[in-house]
């Protein structure tokens, strides 16, 4: 049997307890990182917008999104840094929103970016302006065909479709001479005098 002072002890000594542990989960809940999962992978206007460009690929190209630059091009050794390189790095705009690559091979096509115009206070519409030549300028001088095309709520699939079968045509534009013979046409021998 135990005693009339042992009951309050083991009160008292069961209260510690409880409290340690509650102490002790408290800390260890502190301690924990805290994340949150995101809803959507890209922003509402890419996902309007990514719509839009399914239906105008059909089955011809697979679309990739928000690839980081790194991924389609990769600066040459040179000596320095890049401005170009630097300044989209910089800006942690160091991705292409949207990247067509062939079906039968996933090889890349094109790359593609929306240009916002609308709602860009004058600073920001020079820095977003200034980001989207430099992702031009790198894409022209690597050889990646990329499609600027303005956002906006709606976009015709032929406008996607035409965009995209000019930036990947791979031949060169043949000019249909009056005998019938096909020729390519080299517009900057054209500019040569002679």
């Amino acid at each position: 049997m135990s005693s009339p002072l042992m009951t309050p002890f083991l009160i008292v000594i069961g209260g510690i307890l409880i409290g340690l542990l509650v102490r002790h989960l408290q800390r260890r809940e502190r301690g924990r990182l805290s994340y949150a999962r995101q809803d959507f992978l890209m922003p509402p206007e890419d996902r309007l917008f990514y719509r839009s460009l399914k239906d105008a690929i059909g089955e011809d190209y697979v679309i990739f999104g928000r690839i980081p630059i790194d991924d389609l091009i990769t600066p040459r050794g040179h000596s320095g840094s890049d401005p170009l390189w630097d300044l989209l790095s910089d800006q942690g705009n160091h991705h292409v929103p949207f990247v067509l690559c062939r079906n039968e091979d996933l090889s890349i096509a094109c790359a593609i970016q929306l240009i916002q115009h609308r709602g860009v206070s004058k600073g920001n519409k020079k820095q977003r302006h200034n980001l989207e030549a430099a992702l031009k300028s790198i894409c022209v001088a690597a050889g990646l065909p990329l499609i600027q095309l303005e956002a906006g709520p709606f976009y015709d699939r032929l406008d996607i479709q035409e965009a995209i079968a000019e930036a990947v045509r791979r031949e060169p534009l043949f000019i249909t001479e009056t005998d019938g013979r096909k020729e390519p046409k080299i517009t900057t021998l054209d500019r040569l005098d002679p």
